[in-house]
């Protein structure tokens, strides 16, 4: 690899981790308990053939990302990004934010509630970017999917980016495995003097 790619890639990796540690933060807030997060994993080629994995740790049998909500990042670092999380974590997920333990949830409410926590998650995740490198970054809309979330996502940024875009992915999970996510970051552009700033910014981390 080409060491200027190589650390330009390096100083993304390092963005998304501050990102995904402040979205790990306002996880825990929202849930009540501590939550970790993994070292970000870069990964680039074939979509495809490398499909997002789950975080590690413990996984209460449940190996599939099935909800999902996306946006895209407008600013100082430009890209797609996904926050997804497994049934059974989804479940668990939405019942602590609604205060609903027992009974079937309406599927407007489980909804809502998704989309509210990826909110969250993404603004924080920009925001700590935004601060890093003193510039502006915006998350759009949400998009939702409720099933087979890692699919569309890969099917999404594939449209957008093409099968070989770089993504950068970090997983967020308590102790017990039990709520766990995965935030996947896909840089689309950043400017010659962004990645200046870039390279300023992550030497001062």
């Amino acid at each position: 690899m080409d060491p200027r790619h190589k650390a330009e890639i390096d100083r993304l990796a390092e963005l998304a981790n501050v990102g995904a540690g402040q979205a790990a933060g306002a996880f825990a807030q929202l849930v009540g308990r501590t939550i970790w997060m993994e070292v970000p994993v870069t990964v680039e080629g074939d979509w495809s053939a490398a499909s997002i994995t789950p975080a590690s740790g413990p996984t209460n049998g449940d190996p599939h990302w099935c909800t999902g909500v996306f946006f895209e990042f407008d600013g100082c670092l430009d890209a797609l990004v996904g926050i997804l999380f497994p049934g059974a974590a989804s479940e668990v997920l939405v019942r602590r934010i609604v205060g609903i333990e027992t009974g079937e949830l309406a599927a407007p409410l489980i909804e809502s509630a998704l989309m509210e926590v990826g909110n969250i998650l993404a603004s924080h995740v920009a925001s700590a970017i935004a601060d890093t490198l003193r510039a502006r970054l915006l998350p759009s809309i949400p998009s939702l999917a409720m099933e087979d979330a890692d699919s569309a996502f890969s099917t999404w940024v594939e449209d957008r980016a093409g099968p070989h875009a770089l993504r950068i992915e970090s997983g967020l999970r308590d102790e017990s495995g039990e709520l766990r996510g995965r935030l996947v970051l896909v840089p689309t552009r950043w400017s010659e003097s962004e990645s200046s700033g870039l390279a300023n910014a992550t030497h001062e981390l």
